[in-house]
């Protein structure tokens, strides 16, 4: 392993265990109790500019991804959500959270063509994260949600491409309207969400 990538891989683990040790501390955020089944509301800067709040994204089930340049996991995943979207997203929303800074955050996004929205911020990010309680441990962190922006699945840790299919057919089946949330929630546990 290169020293720069021990490094990189160091700084990325006790930043998240610093991160955990203050939730531990704190207890979990007032506005989001840790068994909610429902998106939180927040607010981060777009990498093409501005500010969106996430809300602003339902309308369709959505993959909610957390991620950051510096987590080999993250970027294994990365090319599934890109594909995910450039197929489905007529059907399926796909955005991102990229807990780093913005300058990384664009050049990956251009050498990996990534269409589909991404939210950006350091501390901000990581906290927007945390609004999931329990269920944020680490990076890569995703979330699914129905339209409404009611949770169906969470999946902590990378997805694998022998696991995307159970998940596209339930969010795809989520969107046409032949599955439930609850029924959604019932076939990503069955698979590969936990």
């Amino acid at each position: 392993m290169k020293q720069g990538s021990f490094i990189g891989l160091t700084l990325a683990a006790c930043a998240i265990a610093g991160f955990l040790a203050y939730r531990w501390l704190a207890g979990p955020p007032a506005e989001m109790p840790s068994d909610a089944d429902t998106l939180p509301g927040f607010v981060l800067a777009q990498a093409t500019g501005g500010e969106a709040d996430i809300r602003d994204y339902l309308g369709k089930p959505m993959v909610l991804n957390f991620w950051a340049t510096w987590c080999p996991p993250c970027l294994r995943e990365m090319p599934l959500l890109v594909d995910l979207h450039r197929r489905h997203a007529d059907e399926v929303q796909v955005v991102g959270v990229a807990i780093d800074r913005l300058e990384p955050v664009l050049e990956f996004m251009a050498r990996l063509e990534v269409e589909y929205p991404v939210l950006v911020g350091e501390q901000d990010a990581m906290l927007a994260a945390g609004l999931f309680g329990d269920a944020f441990v680490g990076l890569p962190f995703t979330v699914f949600t129905d339209a409404d922006g009611q949770i169906v699945g969470v999946h902590t840790g990378e997805i694998h491409a022998e696991e995307m299919p159970p998940i596209e057919a339930a969010l795809l089946a989520l969107s046409r309207g032949e599955l439930s949330p609850g029924a959604a929630r019932l076939k990503l546990e069955g698979g590969a969400v936990h």
